[in-house]
């Protein structure tokens, strides 16, 4: 079986009333061991197709909208037109260029952030773009 799911990701999916057997929880083992960290749905279907794992695009659309929708996977805002998907569950940042759409994680303090964000506003004027994402906490409040 490719990408055996571990016993905390099936404890994630139960909680979140996921199926946590099967080739969802495959799907998001996938997801979580891919060292790309930001997919749209197409690109999260060719991966899933490379490692053999039977499911349709549109089911794997359905299935990473349900993950995005608990929480288990991210969705970004991005200046393309397809939602791109986060596969890292920790609390982390972004950096999105523009010109490339490149999405760059940042593991950083709320402190260095800020520290960059000021440096990047001194350097750029008029050139740099901040949008806030406020997530619902993990108790789905």
């Amino acid at each position: 079986m490719p990408h055996a799911v571990d016993a905390v990701l099936q404890d994630e999916l139960r909680r979140a009333g996921l199926p946590f057997r099967g080739p969802t929880a495959r799907l998001l083992a996938l997801l979580r061991d891919s060292e790309e960290t930001h997919l749209t749905a197409h690109e999260i279907a060719e991966l899933a197709a490379q490692e053999g794992l039977a499911m349709s695009p549109a089911e794997i659309a359905r299935q990473v909208e349900a993950f995005a929708d608990h929480g288990l996977v991210g969705r970004l805002p991005t200046t393309t037109a397809e939602p791109v998907f986060d596969t890292q569950p920790e609390p982390h940042f972004h950096l999105i260029y523009e010109e490339t759409a490149r999405i760059v994680d940042l593991h950083v303090s709320p402190e260095t952030l800020l520290a960059m964000l000021r440096d990047a506003l001194a350097r750029r004027p008029g050139g740099v773009e901040v949008v806030v994402v406020m997530r619902r906490d993990a108790g789905g409040g």
